[in-house]
């Protein structure tokens, strides 16, 4: 074992020891949904990321979500996203409601779907995801990546992004991407769709998302520099 490994060892072991002896984590704690799924880039639509949502319910309206690029361990943490019922998204001001995208395409097509541990059925899996399948269906998104890992594999460089969802098969990241992520974490997108269309009822997204649909155009957050409010 090398320096630098031994150093990198010595300081994880040294940080979980401190941290579960002497630290509350409730916040954390709270996570109880880990549901897989693609995000856009909004001024880049060719630009597709696998994102790991661990979801907290806050209130039955509203669900704050952490991103990590995988499930895995050593995953990256890459943003955050904000979901809201419709009821909430229909209150929102028309220059707020630019920031939030649709789920209905995410969950009819099976894009979006939640991630098991390997020893659960196929079977338990279908029947436990429908309730939050029904829920998510009609809930509108608002993400943010802190974290270009596509481009910036190492370290989170540059502004933050704010993202997109799917709309249609038309605009879904490449079958062979899809392909990639199922055989990797046991999924199946295909089966997924076929299934949930027998059990989602029909359900039209609010116009008023996913803008870009309309306008050809997007949200960015370039950076600018200004004098300090003192």
């Amino acid at each position: 074992m090398d320096s630098d490994t031994k150093r990198a060892a010595y300081h994880t072991s040294a940080y979980q020891a401190s941290g579960s002896a002497m630290m509350s984590f409730e916040p954390i704690n709270r996570i109880h949904q880990h549901i897989c799924a693609f995000h856009a880039y909004s001024t880049d639509h060719t630009r597709h990321v696998e994102a790991h949502h661990f979801c907290t319910h806050y209130t039955p309206d509203f669900h704050q979500c952490v991103i990590y690029d995988s499930g895995a361990a050593d995953a990256r943490l890459i943003g955050i996203e904000y979901i809201v019922s419709e009821k909430i998204f229909e209150g929102l001001p028309p220059d707020e409601k630019k920031y939030w995208h649709s789920h209905k395409y995410e969950v009819e097509s099976g894009l979006l779907q939640l991630q098991v541990k390997g020893a659960i059925p196929t079977a338990a899996t279908d029947v436990a995801e429908q309730p939050a399948m029904l829920e998510l269906q009609r809930t509108y998104g608002k993400t943010i990546h802190t974290w270009a890992y596509d481009i910036h594999p190492d370290l989170p460089l540059g502004p933050p992004n704010l993202m997109l969802s799917y709309t249609s098969d038309e605009n879904a990241p490449p079958a062979d991407l899809v392909k990639a992520r199922d055989e990797k974490w046991g999924m199946d997108t295909a089966g997924k769709r076929k299934l949930r269309a027998g059990y989602l009822p029909p359900y039209e997204k609010r116009p008023e998302s996913d803008m870009w649909q309309d306008t050809g155009e997007c949200i960015s957050f370039e950076p600018q520099e200004r004098n300090v409010k003192q």
